[in-house]
């Protein structure tokens, strides 16, 4: 009977070490999640009281006008990989170029410090698309750790005939 349990007993360990795979031993990749946050016009607040403006939630027309509007981001650490704003910009009467422009800021409320990350406008571009669409992968730095850094997006919407109707912030965790 001893005969028996031994080599048993040795093939079980064996089987406990290895796998029962033979010995191929296979861990899991880390998946890279990307998603993205859609900041609408009704989400911003202007940053002075003395703009006029409309904000009829779907789109803010100002002559001039800055407005802000915080992200928050479902996980602690994210890595912020594109901009993209939803504007209609045009030539003013007098040739001046109004670019509206959406600025990506992380701050650091204990050091008070403010980290500019990226910035995409319009250029003053006509685009195909309905509303007209601009993006940039130039972001840097693109990490946000949500426990210690707040982000939040700056929109300039300068004199002339501008339309804002909001910003994707594409993002991986």
């Amino acid at each position: 009977m001893q005969k028996l349990w031994v080599p048993l007993l040795v093939a079980l360990l064996v089987t406990a070490m290895t796998g029962p795979a033979g010995g191929v031993v296979t861990a899991a990749e880390p998946r890279v999640t990307t998603e993205s946050i859609m900041v609408p016009a009704a989400a911003f607040t202007p940053s002075a009281d003395t703009y006029g403006y409309l904000n009829n939630g779907w789109v803010i027309e100002a002559t001039p006008g800055a407005f802000v509007a915080p992200l928050h981001f479902p996980v602690a650490s994210v890595s912020i990989r594109k901009l993209t704003i939803y504007a209609y910009d045009h030539v003013s009467t007098g040739g001046q170029i109004t670019d509206v422009c959406a600025h990506l800021f992380r701050s650091a409320p204990a050091t008070a410090a403010v980290v500019p990350q990226g910035q995409v406008c319009t250029f003053g571009t006509s685009a195909t698309t309905d509303p007209p669409v601009f993006s940039t992968t130039a972001i840097s730095p693109r990490q946000v750790n949500t426990v210690v850094h707040g982000s939040y997006l700056w929109v300039l919407i300068p004199a002339g005939d501008a339309r804002f109707y909001g910003v994707k912030v594409t993002y991986s965790y």
